[in-house]
């Protein structure tokens, strides 16, 4: 992966992964004018780090049934995930309310058991693989890691990849196609209340309708639950200490898990964890500009490529087209089919499609030929992936669960003057990104407020593996150092690439994290990876 110029400018070139500067004491000196004085005594020796607890095979108590043919079909097949014998077994873990979540209501959790060739009969090492709520299940990552992440990752041990209640199987379905399509249109620079009444109004459905379909379970969808639920399945995997991968949301639900259960806390692998406290401005200015990163890291990267669709200048192209298409949307094909008849593409569609593959590199290829027709006229590439982000069902990871999750998580509730005067500030210093993310809170200020605020992330007595990206618009690795800062324990380390969440990117994380959750070892403060 490329990252932005400015970036290799300030941390170098990196052949390998490399460390931050030493932090020894200085070295005294004496003064031969002067009397010799004695030295002061050497510092004591730090102690060492805690031991990472040891892996510990064990056999799940679920009754998994083979699920290979739809769960590989619905990720576009064997071949497309690299050709290796992805195998998968599916169970589900009853699950009720919790202590922490206040939830009374039972639920189900979908278990998926990944192994490359057939399952082991006996015994192996369980790591629980995570996903983002509203981004990817747990499902999907653990089969993405097992097809394309190290191979050594699954000798003797075993990935099951745990999707949160919401995400699969009864996936969270309760906002209309239309208002689905409202919230991604609107314009990302719209600042008085009537220009952010589409916007406002969107918001307002989908708290309604979904209030009304979920019922009392409608406040279920949290990081608290999804804790809560994550020590239900650690029990039906037999694991005395769970080791696992998670990736934003999922890696913070491992972290809140942990805080409740360090006496059950294995070997925790935290790729782009959200900073729970983080609040507006500074979260959404934080959020643009890692998606200005982003951005340029694609252009960088289709003109390396050759033959680059946008031209030489792909951040100049986009820029225009969402230009153009505020003042001009593109009308869809009278004969295009799809969940919202007569829809047009707009600036919001664009700007939404943006952030949403700039997050997954392995996209971009689509994506430069989607920016590409539209440039001439063809709006069709853009609302195909506009809708395939709204798109729900068994095998989606869920729009409707991320902005119920978010919304419930959030405390925050924005006024439509707020919003606006926030989008007046971002919108003139980034005219592409900046309105985009301060109108973000706008979509929770209908939703129940949560009854308690979130806390800080204090960390845990067994260290945890941080990860954070540096060009990430979901999770700016800003809100992963601050975060690591106040965790105990924890260890951060930084990759200069782009996209959301650096884990098995490439071999120099893939090194730290195989080192850390097989081998056992933890890496120096301050390590980076290159892109």
């Amino acid at each position: 992966m490329l990252v932005a110029a400015a970036v290799l400018a300030a941390l170098g070139l990196f052949a390998g992964c490399a460390v931050g500067p030493s932090q020894r004491p200085p070295v005294a000196t004496v003064n031969s004018d002067e009397p010799a004085t004695e030295a002061p005594a050497e510092p004591a020796p730090e102690a060492p780090p805690p031991a990472l607890p040891p892996l510990t095979p064990s056999n799940p108590a679920l009754d998994f049934t083979d699920c290979t043919g739809p769960t590989l079909a619905g990720l576009g097949g064997r071949a497309a995930l690299g050709g290796r014998d992805v195998r998968t077994g599916c169970a589900t873990v009853p699950v009720g309310g919790g202590f922490a979540s206040g939830s009374a209501s039972a639920a189900e959790v979908d278990v998926t058991r990944v192994t490359i060739g057939p399952a082991p009969a006996g015994p192996t090492v369980p790591i629980a693989v995570l996903g983002d709520p509203g981004r990817r299940t747990g499902t999907e990552a653990a089969v993405r890691l097992a097809a394309q992440g190290p191979a050594d990752l699954l000798a003797g041990r075993t990935l099951y990849g745990i999707d949160v209640r919401g995400s699969s199987g009864t996936a969270v379905d309760c906002i209309t196609p239309t208002t689905r399509a409202a919230l991604d249109d609107a314009d990302p620079t719209a600042a008085d209340p009537a220009a952010l009444g589409p916007l406002s109004a969107a918001a307002g459905s989908a708290a309604k309708t979904c209030s009304q379909l979920l019922e009392d379970s409608v406040t279920d969808f949290s990081t608290a639950t999804d804790a809560d639920d994550l020590e239900a399945v650690r029990q039906a995997l037999g694991a005395p200490r769970l080791n696992a991968i998670g990736l934003g949301g999922g890696a913070a639900t491992l972290a809140a898990w942990a805080q409740s259960h360090t006496g059950a806390q294995g070997r925790l692998v935290l790729d782009a964890l959200p900073d729970p406290t983080a609040v507006d401005p500074a979260r959404s200015d934080a959020r643009a500009a890692a998606a200005r990163s982003a951005l340029d890291a694609f252009a960088t990267q289709c003109v390396a490529a050759g033959n680059c669709p946008l031209g030489p200048d792909p951040r100049g192209a986009v820029t225009d087209l969402v230009t153009r298409l505020r003042a001009a949307p593109l009308p869809a094909s009278p004969t295009a089919t799809g969940p919202v008849p007569g829809r047009t593409v707009t600036a919001g569609t664009l700007v939404t499609v943006l952030v949403d593959r700039l997050a997954d590199p392995e996209s971009w290829p689509a994506l430069e030929s989607a920016l590409a027709t539209a440039r001439a006229g063809d709006p069709a590439g853009i609302l195909g992936l506009a809708e395939a982000r709204e798109g729900t069902g068994p095998d989606d990871a869920g729009y409707d669960l991320g902005l119920v999750q978010t919304c419930n998580d959030d405390p925050a509730r924005q006024t439509v003057d707020q919003v606006g005067a926030a989008v007046r500030r971002a919108a003139a210093g980034d005219p592409v990104f900046g309105g985009w993310f301060a109108q973000r809170a706008l979509e929770c200020s209908s939703w129940p407020v949560p009854t308690s605020a979130p806390a800080p992330l204090a960390g845990t007595p067994t260290p945890s593996l941080l990860l954070g990206t540096a060009s990430d618009p979901a999770v700016p690795l800003s809100e992963s150092q601050r975060v690591a800062a106040g965790m105990q324990g924890s260890v951060l380390v930084s990759w200069l690439g782009a996209g959301h969440g650096a884990y098995p990117a490439t071999p120099c994380i893939s090194g730290v994290v195989d080192d850390f959750l097989v081998g056992g070892t933890i890496p120096r403060e301050e390590t980076v990876c290159p892109p």
